[in-house]
């Protein structure tokens, strides 16, 4: 398959995510040496690090139960884009996560669509930009969950922390990353503090689950917040250090 250029990008051929932690595959794509490491880093860690069991509530599973299934069915891809320099254009960001989308509809294949999944790996662009790009005041994420499609950010320095361990901050991959896999009724959970991204899930889903419906309410929010302000106040006073939720077996 041809590489297909979107703007000043070029997305790269398309690797099971078994093969992409090979530094040798991205050189031969055009990579620098060290974005070669850092791709082979976020391939190595996008297999293992979701896979580790961590406790939800009263339930203790994978971080993402979805990754060793998909890893399984080799419908968990890695793409990069290299020489793209540390701050590129919003629009050009917005092409690249169209060229994406269609890519990861097109070329990945599954018998469970729930399990179709792209890493696309920038290590030469600075983490926030992901985020400036899929602002919920910019149209581009609304544009891909009318797709079908959940694009999630992941940086080394990603500020959101998990939806059921507020001082856990599982986003924090080697290099910057999107992540593009099917939208699930369950993913309310990351979508549910913006309105219009609550109707496009009401639009295609109905209402969410009875164990998610509480969040995005009211006391949801005011929790938030008294978490938000804990969270400083540790910063502030030197205890906000990141636990580590992980069970070892």
């Amino acid at each position: 398959m041809p590489v297909l250029p979107t703007g000043s990008f070029t997305i790269s051929d398309l690797h099971p995510i078994d093969e992409a932690g090979h530094a040798a595959i991205w050189l031969r794509e055009g990579a620098s040496a060290e974005e070669a490491e850092l791709v082979a880093a976020c391939a190595e860690w996008t297999s293992t690090y979701p896979t580790r069991k961590v406790r939800k509530g009263r339930r203790i599973e994978a971080l993402c139960p979805m990754v060793k299934p998909s890893m399984e069915d080799r419908s968990l891809i890695l793409a990069a884009v290299f020489g793209q320099g540390r701050e590129p254009a919003l629009v050009t960001l917005d092409a690249l996560l169209r060229n994406a989308a269609d890519r990861f509809q097109s070329e990945i294949k599954s018998s469970d669509p729930r399990l179709r999944c792209l890493t696309l790996v920038l290590p030469g662009v600075r983490g926030a930009r992901l985020l400036e790009a899929t602002e919920p005041d910019r149209a581009i994420k609304g544009e891909l969950l009318k797709r079908g499609i959940l694009v999630g950010e992941f940086f080394p320095s990603c500020p959101f922390a998990t939806t059921f361990n507020p001082r856990f901050f599982a986003l924090r991959s080697p290099a910057p990353m999107y992540v593009f896999r099917t939208l699930l009724d369950s993913d309310w959970r990351f979508i549910c503090q913006i309105p219009e991204w609550q109707a496009i899930y009401r639009e295609r889903f109905g209402e969410p689950p009875r164990r998610l419906c509480h969040l995005g309410g009211r006391a949801w929010r005011w929790k938030q917040k008294i978490q938000w302000r804990l969270d400083a106040l540790r910063q502030r006073f030197g205890r906000g250090e990141e636990e580590n939720p992980f069970i070892e077996s």
